[in-house]
């Protein structure tokens, strides 16, 4: 994917989408949402796209978290579907985790699509559990986690190390420092961090607002983390909460793998309900950080 590519990559991306869901007019579903872009800009290498007659027919974005990478949004021209053209983009993007020595990949699907999953099964990729997409108002209040947005350029690489460390502890070379480089680069929201001493207990990365993956009025965790005993997990969900009240943000949003049962349940004593659920698919067969005794909120979606 080049950068002339980028948005009609996104334009496909919502048509796809919004047609598979039934939206009244696929071309303005998501207007507000942009997964595409972001993913591209933190990774531009991570971007693949198929064409037909040398117009873009669809394209796959992969993420690199260290060990672990996942795929999506990939995304075909509606008229194209069921030509083959969502598996000519898998094998490079097979190739690209093979290259950044991946040891745990994956991706979030419709659970409801067997279509889908037999087409990521063919792959190697195999259902889990059901990932649970959530939402609640935002109303929590400041526990004076710091942002890193506020940090001297020292501090960040100190911040970065500890969370490298804490991902690490959860699942051997699972780094997400990336994420918080491209949030604080490309200006989508900001990280948040909670220290206990000199450790990290917890953290957050946070999409807020329009032109992120969070949309409108949202605030969108996408990735946060806690310490081994969960104690820090409903500490850096408020917290991600006051900084989506302090921009004006009414909702927050955010996924979790139902095999991270304890945090599951702090999310919902928290206020966090079901809007819908996927299904997270692994290649190899395995749980990766998908454990009970886990603390990430995160949905590869």
């Amino acid at each position: 994917m080049r950068e002339a590519d980028v948005e009609e990559a996104r334009r496909i991306f919502r048509v796809a989408f919004g047609t598979f869901i039934g939206a009244p007019d696929p071309e303005s579903f998501w207007l507000d949402r942009d997964f595409v872009g972001p993913r591209w800009r933190a990774n531009p290498s991570g971007g693949v796209v198929a064409e037909v007659d040398g117009t873009i027919a669809g394209s796959n974005l992969a993420t690199n978290w260290g060990s672990v990478g996942f795929f999506g949004p990939l995304t075909i021209r509606p008229d194209l579907w069921n030509q083959g053209i969502a598996q000519r983009l898998l094998g490079p993007t097979l190739d690209l985790f093979a290259q950044w020595g991946v040891r745990a990949a994956g991706l979030f699907t419709f659970s409801h699509s067997p279509k889908h999953i037999g087409l990521y099964q063919k792959f190697g990729f195999w259902p889990g559990y059901l990932t649970a997409m959530m939402s609640k108002d935002a109303a929590g209040s400041d526990i004076g986690a710091i942002r890193y947005s506020a940090l001297e350029e020292a501090q960040r690489k100190q911040a970065l190390d500890a969370c490298r460390r804490l991902t690490d502890s959860i699942f051997e070379g699972l780094d997400v420092t990336a994420e918080i480089r491209a949030v604080a680069a490309q200006g989508l929201g900001d990280t948040l961090l909670l220290w206990g001493g000199d450790t990290l207990d917890a953290f957050a990365v946070c999409h807020c607002g329009e032109g992120t993956e969070a949309g409108s009025d949202m605030c969108f965790i996408k990735f946060a983390a806690a310490r081994p005993d969960g104690k820090a997990l409903p500490r850096i969900l408020a917290a991600s909460e006051a900084l989506a009240a302090e921009r004006g943000l009414r909702r927050m949003q955010a996924g979790v793998n139902l095999g991270r049962r304890a945090a599951y349940r702090q999310m919902l004593e928290h206020g966090f309900r079901i809007d819908a659920l996927g299904v997270a698919m692994h290649r190899p067969d395995s749980a990766a950080y998908n454990r009970q005794d886990v603390f990430v909120v995160d949905d590869w979606r």
